[in-house]
């Protein structure tokens, strides 16, 4: 019974995964049809595709995962950073999501009452907040990464491996640039 539960779970993820595919696809054409100007993307195209990537990227991988529990796209990033980085502070992690320490902490509450992450003062400054994941988190994590690697190879095999990696690197030099605004 057991089995037959996790192979329709299984299939229902892989089945909402490609109705997200097929349903951004459509997204993406309406948005290379409505924001291109003479056949090339204005500043305020790219960002408005960027965020549109951003939150189908999300709101699929959101959809994917187990459970009935739906957690924002933030509390979702903190989850999978606090899973590779165990014991970053609070604060660090704030300024590497480029989130006010308000909006940081009420994220943080909602995955601590979910009992996916535990906060503990740092031992030196008192003031400092520790984030770890427990089994719970770890194994959300594990499905957030799951999702994510289903995503990704599925557009490495469209792209190739030389334009994933070129992909890759651009974002990380926008994020850089984004980063030079925040000093």
């Amino acid at each position: 019974m057991t089995g037959s539960i996790a192979r329709h779970s299984e299939n229902d993820s892989e089945h909402r995964l490609h109705s997200f595919e097929i349903g951004s696809a459509l997204k993406a054409n309406q948005l290379k049809h409505t924001t291109k100007t003479n056949g090339k993307p204005t500043a305020q195209d790219i960002l408005l595709i960027m965020g549109a990537v951003h939150r189908g990227s999300m709101d699929m991988i959101r959809d994917s995962l187990p459970g009935k529990d739906r957690h924002s796209a933030l509390a979702l990033s903190i989850l999978k950073f606090v899973d590779k980085q165990p014991g970053i502070s609070q604060g660090e992690l704030g300024r590497i999501l480029r989130r006010d320490a308000m909006t940081m902490s009420q994220a943080v509450r909602a995955l601590q009452s979910a009992g996916l992450v535990l906060s503990q003062a740092d031992s030196e400054d008192k003031r400092v907040k520790r984030l770890n994941t427990t089994r719970k988190g770890k194994t959300l994590s594990g499905a957030i990464k799951s999702s994510e690697n289903k995503i990704l190879s599925g557009l490495s095999r469209s792209w190739g491996k030389n334009r994933m990696n070129q992909f890759a690197r651009d974002m990380a030099e926008f994020n850089e640039y984004l980063s030079s605004f925040s000093n």
